[in-house]
C-alpha cells in the first residue's frame, strides 16, 4: 500500500472516528443530564414525600393514642369523649396515609402494607369508641380497661401492630430513596458514563492534531483546536451535574435526619402513652387493682416501665415544602445546560469533520497535481 493511499485512508478514518465519538459524547452527556433531572424529579415529587408522610402518619397515630388515654386518665372522656385532639390527630393520620398512597415508591409491597394499616385503623378507633361508651355508661370498669388494652395491642403489637407496619412501610420507602440517591443517576459513579467518552474524544483530537502536524507540516489546525476547546467546555458544563447530584444526596440525608429525629420523639411519646394507659387500667379495674381485670391487664401493667421525664419539646409542625426543596430542587440554569450540552457536542462533531475534510481535500488536490 502506497503512502498516498495510507494517508488518505487515515484521514478518512479519522474523520469518521471523530464524528462517531462526537455522537457518542452527545448521547452520553444528554443521557446523564436527562437521567439526573428525572431522578431528582422522582425523589422530590414522589419518594421523599412518601418517606416524610409515613413518619408524620406514625406521629399522628401516636399523638391520637396519647390524647385518648390522657382523656381517660383525667376522666374528661365522660364529658368530651376521647378528646377533640384525638379526633384531629386521627383525621391527620388518615390524610397522611392517603398522601402516602399517592406517592408510594415501594411498589406493590408498600401498597399491601398501606392497605393493611388503613384496615386496622378503623378497628383501633372502634375499640377506643367502645371504651368511651362503657366509660360513660358505667363510669369505667373492666370493660373499659379491656377495650383500651385491645386498642393498645392493635397499635403496638411487635410484628403486626399498626406502628410496626408503619415502621415497615417507612423502611421500604427509605430503601427506595437510598437506592435512588446512591445507585441510580444520582450516584457519583455515573460521571464515568460521560467522562470516559469525552476523554477518548479529547485523546482522538490530540492524536489527529499530531498526525496532521507531522504529515502536513502545520503546527495547528484551527478547526480541531476549536473542537478541542468545545470538548473542554462540554466537560465543564456536564461536570456541573456533579454539584446537582451532591445537593440531591445532601437533601435526602437532611430529610432522613429530620425523620429520624421526629421518629425518636414519636417513640418517646408512645412510651409515655403506654405508661399513662397502665395508670388508666389500674384505675379502671377498681379497688382490687389490675388483678380484677385478668392476667392480660396485670401483665401489661407490670411490664410497663416508668418512662424518662420528657425534656425535649414536642415536634413542631413540619414545613414539607421547605424540607423537600432543600437540595431537591433543580437550579434554574439546568434548563439552559441541556441546550448547551447539545450545541457543544454538535459543534465538536461539525468542527472535527470540517477540519479533517479540508485537509483531505487539500491532500487529494496535491496528489492530482503531481506529474
Amino acid at each position: 500500500m502506497t503512502v498516498t493511499s495510507t494517508t488518505r485512508q487515515t484521514l478518512w478514518w479519522l474523520r469518521l472516528g471523530l464524528a462517531a465519538a462526537s455522537v457518542l459524547v452527545l448521547g452520553t452527556a444528554l443521557a446523564t443530564f436527562l437521567g439526573v433531572r428525572a431522578s431528582i424529579a422522582e425523589v422530590r415529587d414522589r419518594t421523599a414525600p412518601a418517606v416524610l408522610e409515613v413518619s408524620l402518619a406514625k406521629e399522628a397515630v401516636v399523638a391520637a393514642h396519647g390524647a385518648a388515654v390522657t382523656a381517660f386518665e383525667s376522666r374528661q372522656a365522660r364529658l368530651t369523649g376521647p378528646s377533640e385532639q384525638y379526633e384531629d390527630e386521627t383525621a391527620r393520620a388518615s390524610q397522611q396515609l392517603a398522601q402516602v398512597a399517592e406517592h408510594n415508591a415501594a411498589g406493590e409491597s408498600g401498597s399491601r402494607t398501606l392497605r393493611l394499616i388503613e384496615g386496622l385503623l378503623p378497628s383501633y378507633n372502634g375499640f377506643v369508641g367502645q371504651a368511651d361508651a362503657h366509660f360513660r355508661q358505667e363510669a369505667g370498669g373492666p370493660l373499659t380497661a379491656s377495650n383500651l388494652l385491645s386498642a393498645s395491642d392493635l397499635l403496638t403489637a411487635p410484628e403486626n401492630g399498626i406502628l410496626a407496619r408503619l415502621d415497615s412501610l417507612e423502611a421500604a420507602q427509605r430503601a427506595a430513596l437510598d437506592e435512588q440517591l446512591g445507585t441510580s443517576w444520582l450516584s457519583p459513579a455515573i460521571m464515568f458514563l460521560w467522562a470516559v467518552p469525552l476523554l477518548v474524544l479529547l485523546a482522538a483530537l490530540g492524536w489527529a492534531q499530531w498526525f496532521l502536524a507531522r504529515r502536513f507540516r502545520r503546527a495547528v489546525n484551527p478547526w480541531l483546536v476549536a473542537a478541542t476547546a468545545g470538548c473542554v467546555l462540554l466537560g465543564a458544563a456536564t461536570a456541573l451535574l456533579l454539584g446537582v447530584q451532591s445537593d440531591a444526596r445532601d437533601g435526602g440525608a437532611a430529610l432522613e435526619h429530620v425523620v429520624d429525629t421526629r421518629s425518636a420523639a414519636t417513640a418517646a411519646a408512645a412510651d409515655r402513652a403506654r405508661w399513662t394507659l397502665a395508670q388508666v387500667l389500674t384505675a379502671q379495674c377498681g379497688p382490687e387493682g389490675v388483678a380484677a381485670c385478668g392476667d392480660t391487664v396485670t401483665a401489661f401493667a407490670a411490664g410497663t416501665p416508668v418512662p424518662p421525664t420528657a425534656t425535649e419539646k414536642p415536634p413542631s409542625a413540619v414545613d414539607e415544602a421547605a424540607l423537600l426543596d432543600a437540595g431537591l430542587t433543580e437550579p434554574a440554569w439546568t434548563g439552559v445546560l441541556g441546550y448547551a450540552i447539545a450545541v457543544l457536542a454538535a459543534a465538536i462533531g461539525v468542527l472535527s469533520v470540517v477540519g479533517l475534510q479540508r485537509r483531505l481535500d487539500e491532500y487529494q488536490f496535491r496528489v492530482r497535481r503531481q506529474p
